[in-house]
C-alpha cells in the first residue's frame, strides 16, 4: 500500500521574459534532496508579451507548468494568478532573478520551517559585483541576517524569497491595484501584521541577480517611492516603514518645506552622482527622501 503524501509545495516564479534555466536547475537539485513525504510542483507565470523561447524545454526537463499571461497587470497580479493555479498546501514565491545560495538544502530548509510556521522569509544575498549601485545598496539594506530581520519581522518582509501557507495567502493576496514597480511587498508585510500573522525569518537566502544598470535601478527607485506615496495617502502604510517615519518627522517639524527646496536644487545632481559611481547609501536614502517630498501627502486614515 502506498504511503500517502503528507505535504505539497508549489514553487511560484514571477517572471517577465526572464531566462529561468539556472533557477530551475537549482530547484531541481533541491527537489531531489527532499524526503519522500514531500511532493513539489513548479509554476512560472510570465507576463512578457512574447512567450519564452525555452518554455517547452523547461516544461519537459523540469516538469514546469508555464503560464503565459501577457496582460501587463503587474507583479501583484502575476503572483496572485500563479497562486490560484497552484495545488500545494504551501507556496514558495521566488522572483525570476533569484538563485538559491545553497541549492541542495534550500527546499529542505523551507519545508522544515513550514512544519511549524505560517509565513517564512529566507532572505536575500548578492554575488560579488561591487561596480553596481544595486549591489552596494542591496548589500547594506537587503542582505540582512535572519536574527536581525527577526527584530522587526513584518517591516523586514520581502516577497523576493518567501514561503506561506496557501490558505493564508488566498485570504491575504497581493494588492492588484499596485501595477507599477515597488512596495507591494511592504504593503503585504503590513497586511500580515494587521491580520496578526507571525512571520518567521530563517537563514536561507537566494542571490538577487538583477542586472539593471545604475540608471535603470534609480528609475525603479523613483517608481517605488511614488508607489509608497500613494500608499501613504491611502492610509495603508504606517511609520514602521523607515522612509515614511523620517518624512513624518520632517513634516511635523516643518523642515519638509526645506527638503522640497533642496529637491529642486540638487535632485538631478545627486542622481548624476549615483549613476556616475558614487556608492553612498546615505546619499541614496537622501535621494529617496527628495523624491518622496515631491508628493503632497496628507496623512490618511486606514480603512479596515
Amino acid at each position: 500500500m502506498d504511503t500517502p503524501i503528507k505535504n505539497t509545495l508549489s514553487i511560484c516564479i514571477a517572471s517577465y521574459g526572464d531566462n529561468l534555466g539556472a533557477l530551475l536547475y537549482a530547484l531541481d537539485q533541491g527537489r531531489h534532496a527532499l524526503s519522500e513525504d514531500w511532493t513539489v510542483e513548479i509554476i512560472a507565470g510570465d507576463q512578457h508579451p512574447e512567450p519564452a523561447a525555452d518554455a517547452q524545454q523547461w516544461e519537459t526537463q523540469y516538469s514546469l507548468r508555464y503560464l503565459h499571461n501577457p496582460n501587463g497587470l503587474g507583479r501583484s497580479n502575476n503572483r496572485n494568478t500563479i497562486a490560484k493555479a497552484s495545488t500545494g498546501k504551501y507556496l514558495l514565491f521566488l522572483d525570476a532573478d533569484a538563485l538559491p545560495v545553497h541549492p541542495n538544502r534550500f527546499l529542505v530548509a523551507y519545508c522544515t520551517a513550514l512544519n511549524e510556521a505560517e509565513v517564512v522569509v529566507g532572505g536575500t544575498a548578492y554575488q560579488l559585483n561591487r561596480s553596481s549601485l544595486r549591489y552596494a545598496i542591496g548589500q547594506r539594506k537587503e542582505a540582512i541576517p535572519a536574527h536581525q530581520r527577526t527584530e522587526s519581522p513584518h517591516a523586514n518582509f520581502s516577497a523576493f524569497n518567501f514561503a506561506i501557507l496557501r490558505a493564508t495567502f488566498l485570504q491575504h493576496p497581493f494588492d492588484e491595484r499596485l501595477k507599477q514597480y515597488g512596495h507591494e511587498d511592504t504593503l503585504f508585510g503590513q497586511e500580515l501584521r494587521y491580520a496578526c500573522k507571525t512571520i518567521t525569518h530563517i537563514e536561507n537566502p537566494a542571490y538577487h541577480l538583477d542586472g539593471d544598470s545604475d540608471a535603470e535601478f534609480l528609475d525603479k527607485t523613483d517608481l517605488a517611492v511614488d508607489n509608497l506615496a500613494a500608499l501613504i495617502r491611502e492610509g495603508k502604510i504606517d511609520e514602521e516603514v523607515r522612509l515614511f517615519a523620517v518624512y513624518r518627522k520632517l513634516q511635523r517639524s516643518g523642515i519638509v518645506h526645506l527638503v522640497r527646496l533642496l529637491r529642486f536644487l540638487f535632485a538631478r545632481s545627486i542622481r548624476a552622482l549615483l549613476i556616475g559611481g558614487v556608492r553612498s547609501v546615505l546619499l541614496f536614502d537622501f535621494y529617496k527622501l527628495l523624491r518622496l517630498s515631491r508628493h503632497t501627502i496628507k496623512i490618511g486614515r486606514r480603512n479596515f
